[in-house]
């Protein structure tokens, strides 16, 4: 009877002309573990596309004043020019938390530095005294520039400007402050 493994050739016991001894592993499969343990740091040495990033800055509506504004980022760059982000803020005086998800376009100024300009929307809601208050989505525009330091690290300082219509009454500008990891 053929089998798939009739072109190996089998070791026969001495003894026993019919019975098949297991053939040692022999060269290959410690060379093949070498190989695999050699390439690995090869393997990782490409960075992924995500990069996270956490901000700080100042936010400001036009009739309530100035606010501190922090949050975090985390962008998904498949090409060096396009990406999504999606981020979340807070803007502590006006108590605003703010989820937004944007379409990012970088235009490489030199090796390291980088135009951004962003596009998308922000979901919005405010919570005065720990009750839930006015909520909404917004559209959101933002530029900035993009300075890569040293890899895997960068700082980013952007403009930021929500569209104020329907509940959200005022627009809100905010200057931020990034720094950003790539993974």
């Amino acid at each position: 009877m053929a089998t798939s493994l009739d072109h190996l050739q089998p070791l026969r016991d001495a003894g026993h002309p019919h019975r098949v001894r297991p053939r040692p592993p022999g060269r290959l499969a410690p060379a093949l573990l070498l190989l695999m343990v050699a390439a690995a740091p090869h393997a990782f040495a490409r960075r992924l596309p995500w990069v996270v990033g956490v901000n700080i800055g100042a936010s400001r509506a036009p009739r309530d004043g100035t606010s501190k504004d922090f949050g975090l980022a985390l962008s998904y760059q498949p090409l060096s020019w396009l990406g999504v982000r999606a981020g979340y803020e807070s803007v502590t005086a006006y108590e605003m938390t703010l989820a937004e998800f944007t379409v990012v376009a970088a235009a490489p100024l030199s090796t390291r530095l980088r135009l951004i300009g962003m596009a998308g929307g922000a979901h919005w809601s405010e919570s005065p005294n720990g009750w839930r208050g006015a909520h909404g989505f917004n559209p959101l525009l933002a530029v900035g520039l993009s300075y890569r330091l040293a890899r895997p690290w960068g700082v980013r300082l952007q403009y930021q400007y929500i569209i104020g219509r329907g509940a959200l009454t005022q627009s809100l500008a905010s200057l931020l402050l990034s720094l950003r990891y790539r993974l």
